[in-house]
Protein backbone atom coordinates (compact mmCIF):
# COMPACT_ATOMS: atom_id res chain seq x y z
CA UNK A 1 0.00 0.00 0.00
CA UNK A 2 1.59 3.55 -0.83
CA UNK A 3 1.61 6.49 1.68
CA UNK A 4 0.52 9.10 -0.49
CA UNK A 5 -0.41 11.63 2.22
CA UNK A 6 -4.16 13.02 1.85
CA UNK A 7 -5.24 16.80 1.36
CA UNK A 8 -7.00 16.44 4.63
CA UNK A 9 -4.04 15.25 6.31
CA UNK A 10 -1.37 17.65 4.86
CA UNK A 11 -4.16 20.67 5.69
CA UNK A 12 -3.81 19.38 9.51
CA UNK A 13 -0.13 18.92 9.68
CA UNK A 14 0.07 22.20 8.31
CA UNK A 15 -2.30 23.95 10.76
CA UNK A 16 -0.69 25.90 14.25
CA UNK A 17 -3.54 23.64 15.73
CA UNK A 18 -5.14 20.73 14.68
CA UNK A 19 -8.77 19.46 15.68
CA UNK A 20 -8.43 16.58 14.32
CA UNK A 21 -6.34 13.55 15.72
CA UNK A 22 -3.66 11.37 13.88
CA UNK A 23 -4.95 8.15 14.89
CA UNK A 24 -2.56 4.70 15.14
CA UNK A 25 -3.99 1.49 14.58
CA UNK A 26 -2.36 -1.18 15.71
CA UNK A 27 -3.27 -4.88 14.84
CA UNK A 28 -1.58 -8.10 16.05
CA UNK A 29 -2.49 -11.65 15.60
CA UNK A 30 -0.93 -14.85 15.99
CA UNK A 31 -0.87 -17.71 18.13
CA UNK A 32 -5.42 -18.07 17.95
CA UNK A 33 -5.87 -14.82 19.07
CA UNK A 34 -6.18 -10.81 17.22
CA UNK A 35 -6.29 -7.52 18.77
CA UNK A 36 -7.03 -4.55 16.95
CA UNK A 37 -6.22 -1.34 19.12
CA UNK A 38 -5.77 2.30 18.74
CA UNK A 39 -4.47 5.19 20.90
CA UNK A 40 -7.34 6.88 21.51
CA UNK A 41 -10.28 7.62 24.22
CA UNK A 42 -13.23 6.64 22.65
CA UNK A 43 -13.18 2.66 20.18
CA UNK A 44 -12.94 3.50 16.25
CA UNK A 45 -14.66 1.36 13.46
CA UNK A 46 -11.80 1.65 10.54
CA UNK A 47 -12.84 -0.49 7.30
CA UNK A 48 -15.44 -2.09 8.88
CA UNK A 49 -13.04 -3.70 11.90
CA UNK A 50 -13.30 -1.95 15.20
CA UNK A 51 -10.37 -0.99 16.95
CA UNK A 52 -10.14 -0.70 20.40
CA UNK A 53 -9.15 2.39 22.61
CA UNK A 54 -6.01 1.49 24.23
CA UNK A 55 -3.33 3.94 26.01
CA UNK A 56 0.01 3.30 23.88
CA UNK A 57 2.79 4.74 21.87
CA UNK A 58 4.57 4.14 18.68
CA UNK A 59 7.72 4.87 18.07
CA UNK A 60 8.94 4.33 14.10
CA UNK A 61 12.11 3.93 12.72
CA UNK A 62 14.39 6.16 11.05
CA UNK A 63 13.79 5.52 7.61
CA UNK A 64 17.22 6.31 6.27
CA UNK A 65 17.90 2.94 4.03
CA UNK A 66 21.00 2.01 6.63
CA UNK A 67 19.62 0.81 10.31
CA UNK A 68 17.77 -1.97 11.03
CA UNK A 69 14.06 -1.41 10.62
CA UNK A 70 12.98 -2.11 14.48
CA UNK A 71 11.28 0.25 16.36
CA UNK A 72 9.16 0.15 19.99
CA UNK A 73 5.63 -0.04 20.83
CA UNK A 74 4.73 1.08 24.46
CA UNK A 75 1.15 0.16 26.47
CA UNK A 76 0.09 1.07 29.39
CA UNK A 77 0.06 -1.74 31.86
CA UNK A 78 -3.65 -1.08 32.61
CA UNK A 79 -5.48 -4.46 31.26
CA UNK A 80 -3.96 -8.21 32.50
CA UNK A 81 -5.62 -9.62 29.25
CA UNK A 82 -2.80 -8.44 27.08
CA UNK A 83 -0.15 -9.88 29.08
CA UNK A 84 -1.73 -12.68 29.75
CA UNK A 85 -2.19 -13.33 26.01
CA UNK A 86 1.45 -12.13 25.04
CA UNK A 87 2.47 -14.88 28.01
CA UNK A 88 1.11 -17.60 26.28
CA UNK A 89 2.40 -16.93 22.51
CA UNK A 90 5.34 -18.89 22.22
CA UNK A 91 5.78 -17.91 18.29
CA UNK A 92 6.51 -14.23 16.86
CA UNK A 93 3.70 -12.48 16.50
CA UNK A 94 2.26 -10.43 13.69
CA UNK A 95 1.59 -6.94 13.23
CA UNK A 96 0.31 -4.36 11.49
CA UNK A 97 0.34 -0.75 12.14
CA UNK A 98 -1.91 2.12 10.03
CA UNK A 99 -2.13 6.01 10.80
CA UNK A 100 -5.66 7.57 10.29
CA UNK A 101 -7.24 11.18 10.60
CA UNK A 102 -10.42 10.80 13.25
CA UNK A 103 -12.70 12.25 11.26
CA UNK A 104 -11.64 9.68 8.07
CA UNK A 105 -11.27 6.42 9.63
CA UNK A 106 -11.82 4.27 6.55
CA UNK A 107 -9.21 6.25 4.70
CA UNK A 108 -5.37 4.60 5.95
CA UNK A 109 -3.18 7.68 5.30
CA UNK A 110 0.32 5.56 5.91
CA UNK A 111 0.80 1.84 6.35
CA UNK A 112 3.42 -0.17 7.82
CA UNK A 113 2.40 -3.84 6.90
CA UNK A 114 4.29 -7.66 7.54
CA UNK A 115 5.66 -6.63 11.21
CA UNK A 116 6.71 -8.95 13.61
CA UNK A 117 6.49 -8.23 17.46
CA UNK A 118 10.10 -10.39 17.96
CA UNK A 119 10.08 -9.69 22.28
CA UNK A 120 7.71 -8.53 25.18
CA UNK A 121 8.65 -7.17 28.10
CA UNK A 122 6.84 -5.58 31.11
CA UNK A 123 6.40 -4.03 34.33
CA UNK A 124 4.29 -2.84 36.49
CA UNK A 125 3.80 0.60 34.05
CA UNK A 126 3.68 -0.39 30.59
CA UNK A 127 3.94 -3.74 28.03
CA UNK A 128 7.32 -2.80 25.91
CA UNK A 129 6.97 -4.61 22.25
CA UNK A 130 10.46 -4.71 19.97
CA UNK A 131 8.80 -4.97 16.64
CA UNK A 132 11.18 -5.95 13.27
CA UNK A 133 10.16 -5.41 9.48
CA UNK A 134 10.66 -9.05 8.66
CA UNK A 135 13.48 -8.67 6.04
CA UNK A 136 13.30 -11.64 3.37
CA UNK A 137 16.58 -9.48 1.82
CA UNK A 138 18.65 -11.22 4.02
CA UNK A 139 17.97 -14.63 4.42
CA UNK A 140 20.27 -17.19 3.35
CA UNK A 141 19.56 -18.88 -0.21
CA UNK A 142 22.21 -21.54 -0.89
CA UNK A 143 24.24 -23.49 1.87
CA UNK A 144 26.51 -24.02 -1.25
CA UNK A 145 29.82 -22.33 -1.11
CA UNK A 146 31.35 -20.98 -4.24
CA UNK A 147 35.11 -22.10 -4.66
CA UNK A 148 36.92 -22.78 -7.12
CA UNK A 149 36.99 -26.66 -6.74
CA UNK A 150 32.80 -26.68 -7.02
CA UNK A 151 32.54 -24.22 -9.21
CA UNK A 152 35.94 -24.15 -11.56
CA UNK A 153 34.20 -22.33 -14.60
CA UNK A 154 33.36 -18.83 -11.87
CA UNK A 155 36.75 -18.56 -11.63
Amino acid sequence: MSNKLSAELKEQIFKQESEDPFLTLVTMSGGGFTYRLVNNTTDIVSNGETFLAFPMKVRLPVDDGESAREFQLDFDNSSLLLIQTLRSVTSPINCQIDMILASMPDVIQMSVPDLLIRSVSYDERKVSAKIVLDNSLSVAMTCEKYTPSLFPGLF
